[in-house]
């Protein structure tokens, strides 16, 4: 889709290209393995400013659009698809949520910290009590003076180095009830970050639980509005972090593709070149051609996003509908591997594993579904 890609984004994806395979790729494997993404990754993420690529320039960023942010994070995840999860919440979800819901004081004193990596950011919204439907959910704000009390807690919050966490929770405004979001640095009395889960994928995000205990939240520390903050992230956050959350998908892929006809190109089977059996090149080509209809599906909802349409329902279908192909990719090429793909060693299963749970992370596909269901039959 090169002919699709301005001079300005070609120039960016290009240059992610070239981090990731220099810095990036090198780390992968270790990544996965320990579970931790190495500070000096990050360090040098925020030098070249991927953490700053989607916010204004009025508040330290790049100011580029969410198709370049995509390709960005396309080319990171062909080398690191756990990372580059972890670096879509960071660049585009968290930014998004204060640019939408905060005053400009919040957003001059928050976003200037996660450009320079100073300070980056996480975001959260799942409980215990009720997954990611709000309605059944226990974190609450209760006033207290002239301040805010929260207390709650919240399950698989993705971290990385974060230190300043975007809270989703219960609020209460002159007796009407509403849902909020507030800020919570990570030093503060009564913040709990619990140990770190393991995961079956998206190693290295440093995911878990975390917990607030009577956590005295200041006025300026509130975004937006008590009652109405969900559906205003929804109308334009979520969608772009769906979006960016597909954009990792596609890299998975691509990256696993990459790595796959490397392979079969060099290796011999059954005293012939593995390229030259028809099964292969059958198989490749029917992962190219959903690699294909995966990236026409994605930038074409980044472009309609960045004309200004919000569509939160194409947002779903392309996280559903990418993810759950991405899957099948690296499933089907997977399998190209035999038992070397099986070894840690290799470093292949960790795509197998990281596309599966995309298909999980950031909503799973039974709630994107029934978004576009909704839709569908006229309900939405």
């Amino acid at each position: 889709m090169s002919h699709f890609v301005t001079e300005d984004q070609a120039a960016f994806r290009d240059a992610a290209r070239a981090f990731a395979l220099k810095e990036i790729e090198p780390l992968a494997n270790r990544i996965d393995r320990e579970e931790r993404t190495p500070p000096e990754l990050t360090a040098k993420m925020a030098e070249q400013g991927f953490f700053g690529l989607f916010i204004p320039e009025e508040y330290g960023g790049t100011g580029a659009d969410l198709t370049t942010a995509c390709l960005v994070l396309e080319e990171l995840a062909k080398a690191s698809p756990a990372y580059a999860g972890l670096v879509s919440v960071e660049m585009i979800l968290c930014p998004e949520v204060v640019l939408v819901l905060g005053t400009e004081e919040q957003k001059r004193r928050i976003l200037p910290k996660t450009v320079s990596g100073e300070r980056l950011m996480a975001y959260s919204q799942t409980e215990p009590s009720g997954a990611g439907n709000i309605e059944y959910h226990q974190t609450k704000l209760t006033p207290d003076g002239n301040a805010y009390r929260l207390n709650g807690s919240k399950l698989f919050c993705t971290q990385g180095e974060a230190r300043t966490y975007l809270i989703m929770c219960r609020t209460e405004r002159g007796g009407e009830k509403g849902y909020g979001c507030v800020v919570v640095e990570a030093e503060q009395e009564g913040f709990s970050v619990a140990p770190y889960e393991d995961k079956l994928g998206w190693r290295g995000t440093n995911t878990g639980p975390i917990s607030f205990t009577d956590i005295e939240i200041s006025p300026d520390a509130v975004l937006g509005d008590l009652l109405t903050a969900n559906a205003d992230i929804g109308l334009i956050a979520n969608q772009a972090s769906f979006l960016g959350h597909a954009a990792t998908s596609l890299g998975c892929a691509v990256g696993m593709f990459e790595k796959t006809l490397e392979y079969v190109k060099s290796r011999e089977l059954y005293g012939a070149p593995m390229v030259a059996l028809s099964p292969w090149a059958d198989r490749l080509a029917r992962c190219w051609n959903r690699i294909e209809a995966m990236r026409a599906t994605l930038y074409t909802g980044t472009r309609l996003f960045d004309e200004g349409r919000r569509d939160l329902v194409f947002g779903s279908t392309c996280k559903s509908w990418v993810c759950e192909t991405a899957f099948e990719v690296c499933n089907d090429l997977l399998q190209a591997w035999g038992g070397s793909g099986m070894m840690d060693s290799t470093g292949i299963n960790r795509y197998f594993r990281d596309s599966r749970a995309k298909l999980i992370a950031e909503g799973g596909t039974e709630m994107h579904n029934a978004i576009i269901g909704r839709y569908a039959l006229g309900f939405g």
